[in-house]
């Protein structure tokens, strides 16, 4: 009996140790036709380290660019990943009708974002892409800068308040821009004010920051992508708490704005102030669902969940990091705060109107040298739908493409001395001699980001507010510590000195 366990035991071990190397023998052969494409030379089974941290996966991938240049091949466990950054290439993948899917790398966002718009596969993307867009009319965005403009005004008093009680602290805008954001997308998209700057939502805003840090450890690990492996890991129970936190706040919102949709009807809502407000995402997949338009409750909560993410932590990360750039360039602030004086006047609770925005030009470089200096999203990802030739080299389909918009972003070659802070790159005669695809914050092609305009208008109105109440200045004691969780972060925070104007 006791033989028969031992017997049983070791079959398990050398199981478990011989089917990881033959899949990983699998695809190198599989992938044999790719030898010429340069890389790092991988570990079996468990591919190429990349660190340990955020930050330095991150710095990485940065040395790798630098060492093989914008087309190089990268092992992550078994899943090989061709790495490019050059525009010409981007182009081509990204403008393609053909290769829409995203890799499977996205998959490890569907526990909390189901299949929403961000990860959904190329047939139903289509659909729910055709479903979704109206709701991002400039007509509609329009409506929702009154709403901008009020969070805001909440966020600038609540931070007011902190700077005076602390006149010589340094101050991380994180948490008062984080949950100012958190506001503007319930209340915009979802209709259903949740006042997260009065009540501090700060088990929402930790899960974020928790889920994104654990899917990022799980992307470039390899095997810890795998379900079943990753039950060892230590951030298993973690995981799953944050996942209840994430979901139990979309469900509340979604059940606040049903009762509301059921009471009222679609569209416009009066929050607590007597303001009409338009809800044109929430409502529309609320219509939908209740006319009998194919969209299950299930498929509400995916995109809620997923314009929750982008519209909230992406969009307060990119302001802290604009408002950061300003602060380590104090003469570029200065020019931006001297043409906000001429357009809107000096009065940082003014109402600010989208054709107000649109006649900031000076802005609107400095804000786009931003989004290319931290950009966005570091890496987004393809899964090749047909056969592919980049150089000669055939890439066979269902080959992971990694686009490196990080490393393209801060490459010599295609902007000179990318690591000064220089808003003159985004003048007309200099954005006509780059190539189209060489600065794409948003994404590009079919599949961009959806939601781009009203993160542009939140983002600028945030700017705009924030420098004619405050001057923003650099501590030279803090350093942020930049990495990659899905969207760019600065994992120490996006501290600075902060004074009032008046």
């Amino acid at each position: 009996m006791i033989g028969a366990v031992v017997s049983y035991v070791l079959l398990l071990v050398l199981l478990s140790i011989a089917v990881p190397l033959i899949d990983w023998y699998w695809q190198v052969f599989k992938y044999r036709s790719l030898s010429k494409i340069p890389g790092p030379k991988p570990v079996p089974i468990f591919g190429n380290s990349l660190g340990k941290t955020p930050t330095e996966y991150l710095k990485e991938l940065l040395v790798l660019q630098q060492k093989y240049g914008s087309f190089y091949k990268l092992w992550t466990g078994p899943t090989l990943r061709i790495v490019i950054n050059k525009p010409q290439y981007l182009e081509e993948l990204l403008s393609s009708n053909v290769n829409l899917n995203k890799s499977n790398g996205y998959d490890l966002f569907k526990p909390w974002l189901g299949d929403g718009l961000l990860v959904s596969s190329a047939s139903k993307w289509k659909q729910r892409r055709k479903m979704i867009t109206p709701t991002f009319h400039f007509k509609v965005l329009e409506d929702f800068m009154q709403i901008f403009n009020r969070q805001i005004n909440v966020m600038l008093d609540k931070l007011l308040e902190e700077v005076q009680t602390s006149p010589r602290q340094t101050i991380d805008i994180f948490r008062f821009i984080n949950l100012m954001s958190l506001d503007i997308i319930c209340e915009t998209a979802f209709g259903t004010p949740i006042n997260a700057q009065a009540q501090g939502n700060p088990k929402y805003v930790a899960a974020v920051k928790t889920f994104l840090e654990i899917f990022v450890f799980r992307f470039y690990s390899g095997f810890m992508g795998h379900p079943l492996l990753f039950r060892f890991s230590e951030h298993y129970k973690v995981y799953h708490e944050t996942l209840n936190v994430l979901h139990d706040f979309c469900e509340k919102v979604i059940k606040k704005r049903k009762e509301e949709f059921a009471k009222k009807g679609k569209m416009t809502v009066n929050n607590e102030e007597g303001i009409k407000i338009r809800s044109a995402l929430l409502d529309m997949l609320l219509e939908a669902n209740q006319n009998g338009g194919n969209l299950t409750d299930e498929d509400i909560r995916d995109e809620v969940n997923t314009f929750m993410f982008e519209g909230h932590d992406t969009s307060a990360t990119a302001e802290c990091f604009t408002l950061y750039a300003l602060a380590q360039n104090p003469s570029i602030q200065d020019k931006v705060y001297q043409e906000l004086c001429e357009v809107l006047g000096k009065d940082p609770k003014i109402e600010i109107t989208m054709s107000q925005i649109n006649n900031l030009k000076y802005m609107d470089i400095v804000v786009r040298e931003a989004l290319r200096f931290y950009q966005p999203v570091p890496l987004i990802e393809r899964s090749l739908d047909q056969d592919w030739i980049i150089d000669g080299i055939t890439i066979p389909k269902r080959t992971t493409i990694s686009i490196f918009l990080y490393g393209m972003s801060h490459d010599p070659t295609v902007f000179p001395d990318p690591h000064k802070f220089d808003p003159d790159r985004f003048l007309p005669e200099k954005i006509s001699a780059r190539h189209n695809y060489s600065y794409v914050p948003f994404s590009a092609g079919p599949r961009n980001c959806i939601g781009q305009r009203y993160a542009m208008y939140s983002l600028k109105a945030t700017v705009a507010k924030f420098l004619l109440q405050f001057r923003v200045g650099e501590d030279p004691d803090f350093k942020m510590e930049i990495g990659t969780c899905s969207v760019l972060k600065s994992m120490n925070g996006y501290k600075m000195k902060i004074r009032p104007r008046n």
